[in-house]
C-alpha cells in the first residue's frame, strides 16, 4: 500500500488587511510537470492519480494544461487506482484505502473529479475498480458488483485478495495472485501468478512481477508464456491499444509488434525510467502515453518523448534570478521562465551515486549563479550535496560534500562568497567562504537541528529547533536569542534591523536587530516559510496535515505586527518565493507543484 501524509491548512485571521487587496485573488497551478501515477482515459480526456495521491489531475486538451481536483473525503483516504466511464468523460471513480485504518472505499465523481463521493465502504482497501455496462471493485474481501456505479454487493465466490481488475467485453478479468475470470455468472481459474492484466480485442496479456508475462490470444481461455531477449525480473508488461506489446524488466525496455515473435530494444528506459501505467486516446490508439518516475510523457515509437504532466510535485524550495524560476523537489529541480506561464517546465533529472536525492534548498549566490542542497544518502549516511549552476538552474554540478541534511542555504549580503549552509541530523551548520566550494562545520552542541540560516551584514541567524541564536563570526561563537522550535527566520533586505522568525503557530519580529515581539498563535498548523516584496509586504505559510481546505498564506502590511489570511493554495506549503519584479508570488506545495497569485 501507498503512504502520504494528508494536508490541511487552517488559519487564524489576527488583524485585517491594511492595503488594498490584489486585483487577482486566485491561485493558479503552475507546474512543474513531474509526477506520474495511474492513468484513466474517456473520449479526449485523460485523469491522473498520483501515488498514494488524495486527488485527481485532469487534462481536457490531451495534457497542454492540467486542473486539480478536490480532495477526497475521509479522513486520510488516498487513492489506488482511477478509472474512467467511457461513455461519461464527468464520471470518474477512484479506489481507495484509508492510510493506517485498513477500511476502503469506491469514490465516485460526476464532476470531472473536482469533488468525489464514497459510493463504497469496506473493511479493507480498494484495490482496483473496472467500469462498462456494469462495474466492479476488488478488495480483500473479494469482488464487489454494481449496475449503477452508487450501489454495490460483494459477488458470492469472487476471489480473496483480488488486486487487479479488467473487463474484456463483458468479460472480467481479476488478478488474485492467480488469475480469475467471471464469464457467462460463473467463476474460473483461468491461470496462475498475474498482477497487472490488459487487453486488445481477444488478445490479453498478463505480468507478473517474478514470472513474467503471458499471452492468451482467444480471450483468456489458454495461455502461453512469452520469451524474449530479457532475462531477470519484469517490472511493467502489457499490450497498447494498437496492438504493441511492451515489456520492461531490469534488462531494459522492448517492443514487439507481432505478439512476441520479434522483438526490439528501445531507450525508453534511459529516457522515462520505470514505468507505472501505460494507456492511449481511444481515437488515437497508436499515442501512446505513459507515466512513469518523472512525470506523464506521450510516444509513438517509444524513441522519442514529450513529458506531458502531470504538476504534483513535492515543492521543497523557490529561487528566482534574472527571468528564472527554480523549484526544489523530491526529484530534483525545474527550472521555467518567470512568470511561469507552461506547466512543464526544465528538469535536471541527474544525481550523485545516493539514495534519495531532495532539493531541500536553494540559494542565488550572484545572478545567474544558484547553489542547491540535495538531501541524501551515501551508504547509511545521510549526506549533504552542495551543487552549483552557473546557468540559472539548467545544469548543476557537486561542488562538496558533507554530513546532515539541509533545509537552507543562505548568502552573506556583503560578502557573497561567505554562504551559510544549514544542517538537520547533525549539532552544526556550515560555513563557506569560497562560494561552497569548501564547507566548515560550526558544531555546537546544543543545536539540535537547523532548520534556516539567515545572512546579514552583520552574521547571521541561526533557526534550530532548541531556539533562535546570534553570530557575529561566522558561527564560531553563539549568543542564544529566545527558546522555541524555529522553522524559518527572514533578514529584510532593505533594512537588517528588521528581522522576522516563524515558530510552530507565532512569529517573532525585531526592527532594532536586537529585541524581539511574539505574536502568538497566528496559525492553528505549522508555519514553513516566509518571504517578502520588493514593497516590505510579508507573506508566511504553513505546511498541514490534513488535506481539507483552507487559507494557507498569512499577509503582513507592517512588517509582522500583525497578519490576515491571504489565501492559498490547497495544499501544506514548503516554499514561498515573490519574483523579483514584486509582481507574484510562487507558494511551493506538498503533492501539488508551484501555485502563483498575482499581487499586482
Amino acid at each position: 500500500m501507498r503512504l502520504m501524509v494528508a494536508l490541511l491548512l487552517a488559519l487564524l485571521v489576527v488583524a485585517p488587511p491594511v492595503h488594498a487587496a490584489p486585483t487577482k485573488a486566485n491561485w493558479e497551478n503552475i507546474g512543474p510537470n513531474g509526477v506520474g501515477g495511474r492513468l484513466a482515459f474517456s473520449q479526449s480526456r485523460v485523469y491522473v492519480l498520483p501515488g498514494a495521491g488524495q486527488h485527481v489531475f485532469r487534462s481536457d486538451d490531451r495534457g497542454k494544461r492540467w486542473f486539480q481536483g478536490g480532495y477526497f473525503p475521509g479522513d486520510g483516504l488516498r487513492g489506488n487506482a482511477v478509472t474512467a466511464d467511457p461513455r461519461r468523460p464527468d464520471t470518474v471513480y477512484v479506489a481507495g484505502y484509508v492510510g493506517g485504518g485498513g477500511a476502503g472505499a469506491v469514490l465516485r465523481s460526476t464532476d470531472g473529479g473536482a469533488t468525489f463521493k464514497s459510493v463504497l465502504d469496506t473493511p479493507s482497501g480498494v484495490e482496483d475498480v473496472a467500469v462498462g455496462s456494469v462495474s466492479y471493485a476488488s478488495s480483500e474481501e473479494g469482488v464487489y458488483r454494481s449496475t449503477d456505479g452508487v450501489s454495490w454487493k460483494l459477488m458470492p465466490g469472487s476471489p480473496k485478495k483480488a488486486e487487479d481488475l479488467h473487463l474484456v467485453g463483458s468479460d472480467l478479468f481479476v488478478a488474485a495472485g492467480d488469475l480469475y475470470a467471471f464469464r457467462g455468472g460463473k467463476w474460473s481459474k483461468a491461470t496462475s501468478n498475474a498482477e497487472w492484466i490488459s487487453s486488445r480485442g481477444n488478445v490479453v496479456v498478463t505480468r507478473d512481477f517474478t514470472d513474467g508475462v503471458q499471452l492468451s490470444k482467444d480471450r483468456g481461455r489458454t495461455w502461453t508464456p512469452v520469451k524474449g531477449p530479457w532475462s531477470g525480473w519484469t517490472i511493467f508488461g502489457a499490450i497498447t491499444a494498437s496492438g504493441q506489446m511492451q515489456v520492461q524488466t531490469l534488462d531494459g525496455h522492448f517492443v514487439s509488434d507481432d505478439l512476441g515473435t520479434t522483438w526490439r530494444r528501445t531507450l525508453a528506459m534511459e529516457a522515462m525510467d520505470v514505468y507505472d501505467d501505460l494507456g492511449s486516446f481511444p481515437d488515437d490508439p497508436s499515442l501512446h502515453v505513459v507515466s512513469a518516475t518523472g512525470g506523464v510523457y506521450t510516444t509513438r515509437d517509444s524513441v522519442r518523448f514529450q513529458r506531458i504532466g502531470v504538476p504534483g510535485a513535492n515543492v521543497l524550495s523557490l529561487a528566482a534570478t534574472g527571468n528564472s524560476l527554480i523549484a526544489g523537489t523530491y526529484l530534483g529541480s525545474h527550472q521555467t521562465t518567470l512568470p511561469g506561464d507552461k506547466q512543464d517546465w526544465g528538469f535536471d533529472g541527474t544525481a550523485p551515486p545516493s539514495i534519495g536525492n531532495r532539493i531541500g534548498a536553494l540559494a542565488v549566490l550572484r545572478p545567474g549563479v544558484v547553489l542547491r542542497g540535495r538531501n541524501a544518502y551515501r551508504g547509511s549516511m545521510d549526506r549533504i550535496f552542495l551543487e552549483q549552476s552557473v546557468d540559472a538552474g539548467k545544469t548543476w554540478v557537486t561542488i562538496s560534500e558533507e554530513a546532515g541534511n539541509t533545509r537552507s542555504i543562505s548568502v552573506d549580503p556583503v560578502h557573497p562568497m561567505r554562504v551559510y549552509v544549514g544542517a538537520y541530523l547533525v549539532n552544526c551548520f556550515y560555513v563557506s567562504d569560497d562560494g561552497g566550494v569548501t564547507l566548515q562545520p560550526r558544531i555546537h552542541n546544543f543545536l539540535r537541528g537547523v532548520k534556516s540560516v539567515a545572512a546579514d551584514d552583520g552574521g547571521v541567524w541561526v533557526g534550530d529547533v532548541s531556539g533562535l541564536y546570534r553570530s557575529s563570526d561566522g558561527g564560531v561563537t553563539m549568543i542564544k536569542v529566545f527558546d522555541g522550535v524555529i522553522n524559518a527566520v527572514l533578514v529584510d533586505p532593505r533594512d537588517d534591523r528588521h528581522v522576522v522568525v516563524l515558530g510552530n503557530t507565532s512569529t517573532w519580529t525585531s526592527f532594532d536587530g536586537k529585541t524581539f515581539t511574539e505574536t502568538p498563535k497566528v496559525s492553528e498548523e505549522n508555519l514553513s516559510s516566509v518571504a517578502i516584496g520588493p514593497d516590505g509586504v510579508l507573506y508566511a505559510a504553513a505546511r498541514t496535515f490534513r488535506g481539507t481546505s483552507g487559507p494557507g498564506v498569512l499577509r503582513s502590511v507592517n512588517g509582522g505586527r500583525t497578519w490576515s489570511s491571504f489565501g492559498g493554495p490547497n495544499e501544506g506549503i514548503d516554499s514561498l518565493l515573490v519574483s523579483p519584479d514584486g509582481r507574484w508570488l510562487f507558494a511551493g506545495t506538498q503533492a501539488g507543484g508551484v501555485h502563483r497569485r498575482a499581487l499586482r
